[in-house]
């Protein structure tokens, strides 16, 4: 700064000769670039000064050129004499009418100080000049004291002052010297509940090589008993430090935390999606990914500051509820932030279950979710949302190779995971699935995601799809699609005809199956190809209201999707399930029992959240897409963020797949009659009466009684054997249909 106002007012007298002969020199040097280099120059001084190792040995040096000042200062102070050196003469002369004598002492005062603190910094500290309280404690015990004794502790400090001063700090440092960074670190860092944990195990292994040390200090003298005893509780807090820090490592958290970007649990669950190629079909071009929204192109960063103020925060928040503990390991996704706590011994998990409203609004977050504990672990999760929340596009998912890779032609895109990976599933394995969520809650634009999925792995000769819609709003853009079996339902009756005709053509693919002694429909395809028979399509049945068809025809919908979740999966028929009001009278237990993979978006209760999930969470969803999903053969749950998809994506792959190939319908699933309507005898219509008709139809005339309860404890037999039996008689005419209360009259 002297030398930019030098070089601007170098003609005045306002900077002096020095001044002015560092100005002429620059301008004469530089010519006009003059007036701005000493500036530009602040800039690469100040990052260099930046620097902590930097920094040290130009304090270092500084503090020697200010000790000389000082001598020669106090030289020119003391000495009268016309041999004392001109720069202190200098100095002398030029402040003494300024300040006076007493002000040339204080400053000499102070530049003594300021030069011995520029030169010791943190390589010395003022207590080591003093013994040690543990020590001192130590002699309380002696009965006498020599004089010689009450010197030897400052001649011991006396000793480690010149021993810290004629040392080089730069030089290779020696064990203790190296510790000595560790626990400045520790000593800097502002206090928290946070102790270092340390084993029973390691208590021990510390403390007897302790214990032996102690004993033969004993005998030593008191400064070199005092070093000995220091460096060891140096070296212990070193190692505390080290075993700390093995235990918790960090990625690039400033906190110490392990910021996670890939989660194992998750990377088991993809590896098991078998890896292959889908074959292309021949006659069908599948639609391009052209179609699809393209995600903006930008490197997703991890905010280490936002993480680190919120793990401050979070650990804060908890203290004010007395609950004590660590964070552990944090990931970050496009939604929400977990981090993995760890409470301490002496708190209860029910506890930190009970504080997520408190938590919720300490933090100011919309919601948080608390999942206590992390299965298989002793951490808790708590997840808290993102100040910025991203968008997740179709495209990106499908582009991914885990997509592509995908052997399945039943392979789903249900988005990314917490640490915004890709998510599939395969329908063949799940085998079936049970969707809930509010208006809202993005429960639309998850089903719409699995459907583009499908259509953009299968031409309509190997997939087929059964479109119910109640509202007659949802599907209503992939009509006259040639995928479809039938135009998209939206007539109740229609329906239920359409679900109980679907049992019939799993029994039907039974029948043949097993007539070509094959277990599955993929063996079966491959044997009919030989021969040319008929090969079977996959058919994925999805539902997008459950809720309206349990009220129109409650009991046979049941039956019907009960029939299909037990038996349909080896023949390729698959539900996909939805409801706004997963109520216990809309998820039966009959239903829950026979789809065991579960989808929930945000749902409006705790209760509701328990009967789609067997478990709490789905209550505390952001909405838009966040779901929590249960795998096949898991038990615990994964959180989801379904993908983002228009209405102008879904009509510009819809009318690319329209224009290659108008749909055929096979309008014998609309026809009433139960299960018998598209199975049965084949063509002919004849209904295959079970072998207990006759005496069932006995037992209804005589005891007057049409409950399917009552014919299966009769009879002995199970209950949809019972169920179809009664279906038989009211096709016979025996029986009326279900009136609202569900009974049945004898005709």
């Amino acid at each position: 700064m002297y030398g930019a106002f030098s070089t601007l007012f170098h003609e005045t007298a306002l900077v002096g000769n020095i001044g002015k002969l560092i100005g002429d020199t620059n301008l004469h040097l530089f010519g006009y670039f003059a007036y701005i280099n000493i500036i530009i120059l602040f800039y690469p001084l100040y990052k260099l000064y930046s620097q902590p190792k930097v920094r040290k040995e130009i304090d270092f040096y500084l503090g020697w050129i200010l000790l000389f000042i000082g001598a020669v200062l106090f030289e020119s102070l003391v000495v009268e004499s016309k041999h004392i050196g001109f720069i202190g003469t200098q100095i002398v002369a030029f402040l003494a009418p300024l300040i006076g004598k007493a002000g040339l002492w204080l400053l000499w005062l102070m530049v003594m100080i300021l030069s011995l603190v520029f030169i010791l910094e943190d390589d010395f500290s003022w207590r080591s000049l003093l013994p040690e309280r543990k020590e001192k404690r130590g002699r309380k015990k002696e009965k006498s004291r020599s004089p010689g004794d009450m010197l030897k502790p400052i001649g011991s400090g006396l000793k480690k002052f010149f021993r810290v001063i004629f040392t080089n700090p730069f030089s290779s440092p020696k064990l203790e010297d190296e510790m000595m960074p560790i626990i400045d670190v520790i000593e800097e860092k502002p206090k928290r509940t946070r102790k270092p944990r340390k084993t029973a195990t390691k208590s021990k292994t510390l403390l007897k090589p302790k214990e032996r040390v102690v004993k033969d200090v004993d005998e030593m003298d008191d400064p070199v008993r005092n070093e000995i005893l220091e460096l060891e509780h140096e070296a212990e807090e070193a190692l505390a430090l080290t075993d700390k820090k093995t235990k918790r490592p960090s990625a690039s958290s400033k906190t110490g935390v392990e910021i996670v970007e890939e989660l194992e649990e998750n990377s088991k669950l993809l590896d098991q999606i078998e890896k292959g190629k889908v074959a292309k079909p021949k006659n069908f071009k599948l639609p391009k990914l052209d179609f699809l929204q393209k995600a903006p192109k930008k490197t997703r960063k991890i905010n280490e500051a936002e993480i680190d103020r919120k793990i401050e925060d979070l650990l804060s928040k908890l203290q004010q509820f007395k609950v004590d503990g660590d964070v552990v390991r944090t990931y970050s996704g496009p939604l929400v932030t977990t981090f993995e706590f760890k409470p301490a011994p002496n708190v209860k998990v029910s506890k930190i279950l009970g504080l997520q409203d408190d938590l919720a609004m300490a933090l100011s977050a919309e919601t948080i979710r608390i999942l206590a504990p992390i299965p298989g672990r002793d951490v808790v999760g708590i997840e808290i949302p993102n100040e910025k929340i991203d968008t997740i596009y179709l495209r990106e998912i499908l582009e991914s190779d885990l997509f592509k890779e995908s052997k399945s032609p039943l392979t789903v895109a249900l988005g990314k995971d917490i640490v915004g990976k890709p998510f599939i599933t395969d329908i063949k394995k799940l085998p079936h699935l049970l969707i809930a969520g509010t208006t809202g809650s993005g429960k639309s634009v998850g089903i719409n995601a699995m459907i583009l999925s499908l259509l953009y792995r299968n031409d309509p000769e190997h997939l087929k799809l059964m479109l119910i819609d109640p509202k007659m709003l949802e599907f209503a853009s992939y009509e006259d699609i040639p995928h479809l079996i039938t135009p998209v339902i939206t007539e109740p009756v229609k329906a239920i005809a359409a679900l109980a005709n679907m049992v019939g053509e799993m029994e039907r693919r039974y029948k043949l199956m097993a007539e070509a002694r094959t277990k599955n429909i993929e063996n079966y395809n491959e044997k009919v190809k030989k021969t040319g028979g008929e090969t079977f399509p996959y058919i994925v049945v999805v539902i997008d209201e459950l809720a309206d068809l349990m009220m129109n025809g409650g009991k046979e919908v049941e039956l019907s999707i009960a029939r299909l979740a037990q038996k349909s999966r080896a023949c390729g028929i698959h539900l996909i399930v939805a409801t706004q009001r997963p109520s216990v009278d809309v998820v039966t237990g009959l239903i829950k029992a026979n789809l065991p993979s579960r989808l929930s978006y945000r749902v409006g209760s705790r209760i509701d959240s328990k009967v789609i999930l067997d478990a709490l969470g789905a209550d505390s969803l952001l909405g838009r897409g966040d779901g929590l999903f249960t795998p096949p053969g898991t038990t615990g749950l994964v959180r989801i963020h379904a993908p983002w998809n228009t209405e102008e994506e879904i009509e510009e792959v819809v009318e690319f797949i329209k224009a290659q190939r108008a749909p055929e319908y096979d309008e014998s699933y609309l026809v009433t009659g139960g299960a018998t309507g598209k199975g049965g005898n084949g063509e002919s219509g004849e209904v295959d009466l079970d072998p207990l008709f006759e005496e069932a139809k006995q037992i209804v005339l005589s005891d007057k009684k049409t409950s399917i309860s009552y014919l299966q404890r009769k009879l002995q037999i199970g209950y949809n054997r019972s169920a179809n039996i009664i279906e038989q008689l009211e096709a016979m005419g025996v029986l009326s249909a279900p009136n609202a209360k569900g009974n049945r009259e004898i005709l």
